[in-house]
């Protein structure tokens, strides 16, 4: 247990304590956890690995966060002194970048380390300036907030098991029991690439915090348990029996707890406002316990092959990941309008790049084939309505300039050239006949091919 009274310009008093345990089943702990309750610094690591490299893992990752929010502690005081909507942005920018950090070094270290290799951690780590809490999540550990008896998870888990529930395709309950709640989608160190999701709370007193690991609330499914047990006068003991609770029902995996009391919150009025400070307002409590908190803010990293996570105070929980469009070019777009029958062709195909297809004859050219030629036979288009065109027949226009494909042959010059006699004219007529088949006045010329589909970032 650890109290930290802390000065008035932070205007909060903190009380914290951690446990952790190895569990029943495995032989050591891959488990890393550090608070720090006079800075405000709260981490929980869950390793995974092979020949302990995820013990490795864990401890590296709260070690390279503590290190750089330690290195930062001015810009945390000044934030805590003078709260702004840009220091705000600042604090969430500090733990993004100790999170990526983390992730790099252990990444790194698997990649050039052979027993290592694919090596990860879960990371939660809360940073707590003055009554706001700055939360960042990343993998499978969890992240709640107690507040009046009653509990609510802040962070989602990067598992296939939530993907699926958020896509409609498990519910919740189903979730909690199935072996896809193990399988991660994101964590830190083990592709290039991670997702961080943040998320930022305003604290009152009494509020109580528990950041855990899986060993930990995968006993405790019901969340009015863990409301009941930190809503005690005594936290510390109640995480301590939380986990021997856990040890009781199971004990599968490493168990570790943080539990975070706000027990005191100053509200110092400055002698001078600033123009971008905020206060606090109290809401009339609605259906939902939290809805007068500020709402949770998520942003997400993106990963390869990750939906964008979006939370459900998310997830992107996911973003977890999408790819956008690429938007055609506005000489391609003229072009493509120009044409005939691309009034037929969709938005969404007209500003998505396909790879192509061999362009048939007689059919103009198609969105992102990039040639800007026509085919060597034109299309055959109906006069315009009220238009007599010449000698009571189709007039032949190609959808653009048509190049000179070979030279005409020379004529000798022998004064006026005489009319072309009708059989000349049955002659272009059958041929006109013969290259554009009526199929042609139906063909969708903005057709494309369905190409390969691009790897995500």
């Amino acid at each position: 247990m650890a109290a930290a009274p802390q000065d008035e310009a932070s205007r909060v008093t903190l009380e914290a304590w951690l446990v952790t345990d190895v569990g029943v089943v495995r032989e050591h702990n891959e488990d890393s956890a550090y608070m720090e309750p006079i800075n405000g610094f709260f981490i929980v690591a869950d390793g995974m690995g092979g020949h302990a490299a995820g013990e490795v893992a864990s401890a590296m990752a709260v070690d390279t966060v503590r290190k750089t929010l330690e290195s930062a502690r001015k810009e945390i005081d000044s934030f805590k002194r003078a709260p702004t909507d840009t220091g705000r942005r600042s604090i969430v920018q500090l733990l993004q970048s100790a999170v990526l950090s983390a992730h790099q070094a252990v990444f790194q270290r698997g990649q050039h380390e052979a027993d290592k290799a694919g090596m990860g951690t879960t990371l939660d780590v809360v940073l707590i300036a003055g009554p706001e809490a700055f939360v960042a999540h990343v993998g499978d550990s969890r992240t709640y907030l107690v507040r009046d008896g009653r509990s609510s998870q802040i962070t989602t888990d990067h598992t296939v098991a939530e993907v699926l529930v958020i896509e409609g395709k498990l519910t919740i309950e189903e979730a909690q029991v199935s072996p896809l709640r193990t399988i991660l989608v994101n964590a830190i160190g083990v592709s290039a690439d991670v997702g961080v999701e943040m998320a930022h709370v305003t604290l009152k007193r009494g509020d109580r915090l528990l950041l855990c690991s899986d060993g930990l609330h995968d006993y405790f499914p019901i969340e009015e348990e863990i409301a009941q047990k930190l809503s005690t006068s005594a936290p510390g003991d109640a995480l301590k029996d939380m986990v021997e609770l856990a040890k009781t029902r199971g004990g599968h995996d490493n168990i570790t707890g943080v539990a975070v009391q706000v027990t005191e919150v100053i509200e110092a009025v400055p002698g001078q406002l600033d123009g971008e400070m905020t206060q606090p307002v109290d809401v009339p409590p609605a259906s939902n316990p939290f809805a007068s908190d500020e709402p949770t803010e998520t942003a997400v990293l993106d990963s390869p092959g990750m939906p964008r996570v979006t939370t459900p105070v998310p997830p992107d929980k996911s973003q977890l990941r999408s790819t956008q469009p690429m938007k055609m070019r506005d000489d391609e777009r003229a072009a493509k309008s120009s044409a005939p029958g691309s009034g037929e062709i969709s938005d969404a195909m007209s500003e998505t790049t396909l790879d192509t297809e061999p362009v048939p004859a007689g059919v103009a050219d198609r969105p992102g084939t990039g040639t800007g030629e026509p085919t060597s036979e034109p299309e055959i288009k109906p006069p315009a309505p009220g238009t007599a065109p010449p000698e009571e027949r189709p007039e032949i226009e190609p959808a653009l300039p048509r190049p000179e494909l070979e030279p005409p042959p020379v004529r000798p010059e022998i004064g006026p050239e005489p009319a072309p006699p009708a059989s000349t004219e049955d002659k272009r007529d059958a041929k006109a006949a013969d290259a554009a088949p009526a199929e042609i006045a139906t063909a969708d010329t903005g057709r494309v091919s369905a190409g390969k589909k691009h790897d995500a970032g």
